[in-house]
C-alpha cells in the first residue's frame, strides 16, 4: 500500500492549440525515491469547468481508461487529451488527480489548469 501521509500537492497547467494530440507523462516521486502508482487501489481524474465539486466533469480518466501506469518503476502516470478534447469551444479547463488506497484516504497530488487555445483554421 503506498504511503500517503503528508503529500504535497504539485500544480501542472497545461495548455495546447485546438486540434492538436497531447500526452502527458507524470513521474512520481518523494525524497528522489520513485512512488510505485500500482499500490494505489484507485487513481481518478476529472476535467471540470469549474472546481465545484457539484458539477458533472466532462472528462472522467481511471487506470485503464485514459490513464496508463508505466516506467521501470511503475510511476509515471499518462494521460491523451487528443483531438476529440480540443474540438471543444471551452478554453480553459481546470483538473485534478486524486489517489485512493486501500483504507479508503484520498488525496489529490495533481491539479491545475488546461488551455485550449482556439485556431481559426480547421482540419
Amino acid at each position: 500500500m503506498a504511503n500517503l501521509n503528508s503529500p504535497k500537492q504539485g500544480i501542472l497547467n497545461i495548455s495546447n492549440v485546438q486540434g492538436n494530440y497531447l500526452e502527458v507523462p507524470m513521474t512520481f516521486t518523494t525524497g528522489g525515491n520513485p512512488i510505485d502508482l500500482t499500490t494505489f487501489d484507485a487513481i481518478k481524474m476529472e476535467v471540470k469547468r469549474t472546481y465545484n465539486v457539484n458539477e458533472t466533469p466532462f472528462l472522467e480518466f481511471t487506470v485503464g481508461n485514459g490513464l496508463t501506469i508505466s516506467g521501470t518503476n511503475d510511476n509515471i502516470l499518462t494521460f491523451v487529451l487528443d483531438e476529440t478534447f480540443w474540438t471543444s469551444q471551452t478554453t480553459k479547463w481546470v483538473y485534478d488527480i486524486t489517489f485512493e488506497n486501500g483504507s479508503g484516504e484520498r488525496y489529490t497530488y495533481i491539479k491545475g489548469t488546461i488551455t485550449n487555445t482556439l485556431t481559426a483554421s480547421s482540419l
